[in-house]
């Protein structure tokens, strides 16, 4: 039986508990690689479904000053859409440069990069670019969707808590389905802004659904991240996860 396990070198915040060395009867494992991107080598954490799953593959970009781990609800989320049927990819982006809080374009350019770089690993190792998908949360969620609608081969991509606040979109190049996940209550990135960069998707021609989570703000309870992975998972069935994808 596969064991979860994380690199050494990933350093105290990716330590892995005693209890996560047993074996698991049954369900998603997931361990951690590096990957390279940008002329950098970037941290990831990779998650695997039991059994073959849907045969599809989410990347999962974080939010400011976040560190990738095996704990809290991003590693929670990621193991729900890996207990969904997804393998899942979770980049540290701000490996391929830090994050000085400026952002000048090359930096964004970087992070968008490991996002794409992230869905051609997934492709490399078998997954059907159609079948695979973007995921960003606040900063990451402009790094994700802007990203997928660039250069990357991604099939899908959403949007949590994300505005033109945290940065100018780009142009889309790209015609993908994306869903934008707005905070009711949020002060951080204002509705307003969650506004503008969905009418601005749209005015691309982008495919673009709007769901509001009612009373969240921008840090979410744990009730509130499963309702954000239950829309999530949602969406994503209807696009990159249909079991009848194949066939179409």
């Amino acid at each position: 039986m596969r064991r979860r396990a994380l690199l050494a070198g990933f350093g105290a915040s990716l330590a892995v508990p005693a209890l996560a060395q047993e074996a698991l009867v049954a369900g998603p494992t997931y361990e951690g690689l590096t990957f390279p991107s940008h002329g950098k080598s970037i941290r990831a954490i990779h998650y695997t479904p039991a059994g073959e799953g849907r045969r599809a593959a989410i990347v999962m970009m974080h939010g400011s000053g976040a560190r990738i781990t095996n704990r809290g609800p991003w590693h929670e989320l990621a193991m729900r859409f890996a207990g969904d049927g997804y393998q899942v990819l979770t980049p540290l982006f701000t490996d391929a440069w830090a994050d000085d809080g400026v952002r000048p374009e090359r930096m964004m350019d970087a992070w968008r990069h490991v996002g794409s770089d992230a869905i051609d690993w997934l492709i490399a190792r078998g997954v059907n670019r159609r079948r695979t998908a973007m995921f960003g949360y606040s900063l990451g969620s402009y790094v994700a969707v802007d990203g997928a609608l660039g250069n990357s081969r991604a099939a899908a991509a959403i949007g949590l808590a994300g505005g033109v606040d945290v940065y100018q979109p780009r142009k889309p190049r790209r015609r993908i389905p994306v869903l934008i996940l707005r905070a009711e209550n949020d002060t951080h990135v204002l509705p307003r802004n969650t506004a503008a960069w969905i009418d601005f998707l749209r005015e691309g021609n982008v495919s673009v659904r709007e769901e509001v989570l009612a009373g969240a703000g921008h840090l979410f309870t744990p009730p509130q991240w499963l309702e954000i992975f239950e829309r999530s998972a949602a969406f994503y069935g209807g696009n990159i996860g249909r079991i009848d994808q194949d066939a179409s």
